[in-house]
């Protein structure tokens, strides 16, 4: 990224006089246009500018980039906003020092100190930057709102002159005035100096960690050290604006909580492995709004029989554990008085014994589950208020494939895990899609919808690999869609077959016209025909049905996949169907003759 301080261009009225002359064979009246749309151009205020230099700008489009560094060199007006725009969100140092040839020199051999392990063409410096340099530096460095640094930036794309540089710039004021967001994932001590040069007082958002995990929300902790917990220690002093957080600690993080413990301006933060005695001093914190964290061993409740307890705005919270066991335990230990939003992830199922998992028929044999979904539904509901919007309990990591088949069979939702629930009254997003409902009856789903009327979204039991034919039949879908008016977003196994459309619920049931496709998983079907014509009575908008795609499925499941494409075909029938009759309708009362 090549943007140096170009030549600007003049367009004062003499530049427009000489556009004017070169376009004379142009009639007067367009070139006047052309010249009027110019100059608005130009008038409009930065914050325009900004937004219209943003539209066209993308960081993964090289033509984009190039097109914004054109429009730098426009004019005077252009030249901030383009700039801003262009280096706003910047990954790595190597493009501000590749603007300084021809001090700035590529390079393929490394130094060792920095533990290269094979050649890579980075950026050193020739001699010391000039006063006149550090200003392009600066300039280009004032822009950058957003800096991300990974391992591969820091080994091979500049070496330790570059670092030096960095670490030792000529002013006392910080390099990134305007930084707001930092990302930083390397774990070596050697690049801690350079990493605390950045944190500047304007950083609204950081991350850290040794590298980013592949869900984007969570990190790879940093391993302990003397050095890293100084550094962090520091970051309340030095970036007091902080609002948003992400940093782990391999094996726990009890000492950023410690770190943070009177951060009072924080909202969000997203940390690694803590017990009873750091949720109770996070619990002091007024202004958090959300909390994602990890647990290994609970532990009891610090200070005796005191509870942690979030009486503050806290609105979501996501725990991941190893075990349903420990999410159980921590539950019972405390409280989220006001949160709206709950995700528990349990990454892996280290309840189940070695024995279950060599013996080949253990998905039969298996008869006292070691999961108490009761007892965690138990805890769920004794911890957090009726305030809960949003329920999400994942059970989809559990380990290796044959593992998860295994759980998802001991993973029994009933009717005493539903009652523990039915006081979240404000659901409007339910996803238990990793349970087993097949013992969920009609009776039981009506009165979850009756319950829950504000539902949304609901996932329940669509994805468990568990082969059992499910109680629910198409009356607990005509419960669900009588009882849930703003229903957009349906998951659900249940048995599909004709009713008769002339008794309640059916007849007093109102079509919802929000839902546009349903997943039934690996859901029986009888009679195609007739399902797709109630599902077309129920849902007028529904062209599409979804099933699980799995390779193979023992008999019956495996026949019931071309049931369900008949109704695909079918809906999309029905539907055209419907647009006509709609249109024949409107066409007939246009043209209704006077009696």
């Amino acid at each position: 990224m090549q943007v140096l301080s170009p030549p600007i261009v003049d367009v004062s009225e003499s530049a427009f006089a000489q556009w004017d002359d070169e376009s004379s064979h142009q009639p007067r009246t367009s070139q006047k246009s052309q010249l009027t749309t110019i100059i608005h151009i130009c008038l409009l205020p930065t914050e325009t500018l900004l937004e219209i230099f943003a539209t066209i700008h993308d960081d993964s489009r090289l033509d984009s980039r190039v097109t914004i560094a054109a429009l730098a060199r426009t004019c005077k007006k252009f030249k901030e906003p383009a700039l801003n725009t262009l280096w706003k969100n910047t990954t790595g140092f190597k493009p501000l020092f590749s603007c300084l040839r021809p001090n700035a020199e590529f390079v393929r051999a490394r130094p060792k100190a920095l533990r290269i392990n094979k050649p890579s063409k980075g950026v050193t410096l020739s001699t010391p930057l000039s006063l006149e340099e550090w200003n392009i530096v600066g300039q280009y460095a004032q822009c950058i709102r957003s800096l991300t640094i990974t391992s591969s930036q820091l080994v091979d794309d500049i070496d330790e002159r570059v670092v030096q540089a960095l670490i030792s710039t000529p002013t006392s004021a910080p390099l990134f005035l305007n930084l707001h967001k930092l990302e930083w994932w390397d774990e070596e001590e050697c690049f801690l100096p350079l990493l605390r040069s950045l944190f500047v007082p304007t950083i609204r958002s950081m991350k850290l960690g040794s590298a980013l995990s592949q869900d984007a929300f969570s990190c790879y902790p940093l391993a302990p050290s003397f050095v890293k917990s100084a550094l962090l220690a520091s970051l309340g002093t030095r970036c007091p604006a902080i609002r948003e957080l992400l940093c782990a600690y391999s094996d726990d993080s009890k000492a950023i909580c410690e770190f943070i413990g009177g951060w009072e301006e924080l909202l969000h933060l997203r940390t690694g492995v803590l017990d009873a005695q750091s949720l109770d001093q996070l619990a002091s914190l007024p202004s958090l709004k959300s909390l994602h964290f990890r647990i290994n061993d609970f532990g009891e409740a610090p200070y005796g029989n005191r509870t942690p307890t979030f009486t503050s705005q806290l609105t979501e919270v996501s725990i991941t554990a190893s075990a349903a066991s420990l999410v159980t335990r921590c539950l019972t230990n405390i409280r989220f008085l006001s949160c709206q939003s709950v995700a528990l992830h349990i990454k892996s199922n280290s309840e189940l014994s070695d024995s279950d998992l060599d013996s080949d028929d253990s998905m039969d044999t298996v008869e006292s589950p070691p999961l108490s979904v009761q007892g965690l539904m138990d805890s769920f509901s004794e911890c957090f208020s009726s305030a809960v919007e949003h329920i999400t309990i994942d059970f989809s990591n559990s380990g290796s494939r044959y593992k998860r088949e295994l759980a998802s069979r001991l993973i029994v939702f009933g009717f005493d895990a539903v009652a523990s629930l039915l006081p979240f009254s404000r659901l409007t997003r339910l996803d238990l899609n990793q349970f087993c409902t097949s013992t969920i009856s009609d009776a039981t789903l009506k009165l979850m919808a009756q319950s829950w009327h504000r539902l949304e979204e609901i996932r329940f039991g669509s994805t468990t690999r568990r082969r059992e034919t499910p109680s629910l039949t198409f009356i607990g879908l005509v419960h669900l869609i009588q009882h849930c008016r703003q229903l957009r977003d349906i998951e659900m196994s249940f048995c599909a077959s004709a009713i008769d459309i002339n008794c309640e619920p059916f007849s007093r049931t109102i079509s919802n016209e929000k839902i546009t496709s349903i997943f039934v998983g690996i859901s029986p079907i009888v009679n195609p025909i007739a399902v797709a014509g109630q599902l077309h009575a129920l849902m007028p908008n529904l062209t599409t049905v979804n099933v699980a795609r799995m390779i193979s499925l023992p008999p019956p499941f495996g026949l019931y996949k071309d049931g369900w494409s008949r109704v695909d075909e079918f809906l999309i029938v029905l539907t055209e169907g419907a647009k006509i009759r709609a249109k024949l309708g409107q066409v007939s009362h246009e043209y209704q003759l006077p009696d």
